[in-house]
């Protein structure tokens, strides 16, 4: 297969990928809002987060898996910036001022946070791999 084709196929796979981990990290923050906030767990909280979720997460994964990410392990990015996505949606909605735009904070939240988690990722595996080839271990 082709370079450009084989570019085409990976980018899809994120897409998905990031479409299933977004609303997964989507749900789980407003889940977690609705915890906090004295509510019982309900399936339909889950799914509005991971409807919001979802598309923030098909941008993010490819973007940051080619631009900041490209030589991390996949799980461990999707892990990182999963957690890291609904830990600044849960934040973006308790900073949400009287007043303030209740849909967007959490997801601009999540966009934070899922950067955020990117950028330490980034900066660990690059410090680990100039260790490892200065011959010391990270």
């Amino acid at each position: 297969m082709k370079r450009p084709g084989r570019i085409a196929i990976v980018t899809v796979g994120l897409v998905v990928a990031g479409i299933v981990f977004g609303a997964l990290a989507g749900g789980t923050a407003f889940v977690t809002v609705g915890l906090v906030a004295g509510e019982r767990i309900m399936t339909d909280a889950f799914w509005v987060g991971a409807v919001f979720g979802a598309p923030l997460g098909a941008l993010t994964a490819p973007l940051l898996s080619w631009l900041l990410l490209r030589h991390v392990p996949l799980g461990k990015m999707f892990l990182v910036c999963t957690v890291g996505t609904a830990i600044g949606g849960v934040v973006g909605w308790f900073a949400t001022t009287v007043g303030g735009d209740i849909m967007v904070n959490p997801l601009l939240g999540g966009f934070v946070g899922c950067v955020i988690g990117a950028i330490v990722l980034h900066s660990v595996h690059a410090s680990n791999a100039q260790h490892q080839v200065h011959g010391r271990e990270g």
